[in-house]
């Protein structure tokens, strides 16, 4: 699908999805929704669920990017002998305990349960 806009009508779009804290293509798709269906915007419950799950999904790639570093720091420090598993253990435990955080709210999101405020 292809939206033609001009400079002024890009930079109202890009503020009004920034304001709601998603992206143009949430806000395009949501607003375009809405207009279809003669409800606001604001009161479509599918879209808390889809600002939720972009989040989440958003939270869980930045998990995944920092376990990806730690990973690597770990074989550098497994390689030139000087890394304690001990001192690494707490973090790694942390990022686990996050990851598992996110995937629990997503499961429980998809199985319809509440979103939370």
């Amino acid at each position: 699908m292809t939206v033609r806009l001009n400079a002024d009508e890009k930079a109202e779009i890009d503020t009004a999805a920034a304001a709601r804290a998603v992206t143009v293509g949430r806000f395009l798709a949501t607003s375009a929704i809405s207009a279809a269906r003669g409800t606001p915007a604001d009161r479509d419950p599918q879209d808390r669920l889809d600002r939720a799950v972009d989040e989440l999904a958003a939270s869980r790639a930045q998990l995944a990017r920092v376990g990806n570093n730690l990973n690597q720091l770990v074989f550098g420090l497994n390689a030139a002998g000087y890394v304690q598993p001990a001192e690494l253990a707490p973090t790694l435990g942390a990022v686990r305990i996050a990851v598992a955080a996110v995937d629990a709210a997503a499961a429980q999101l998809v199985a319809g349960g509440p979103i939370g405020p």
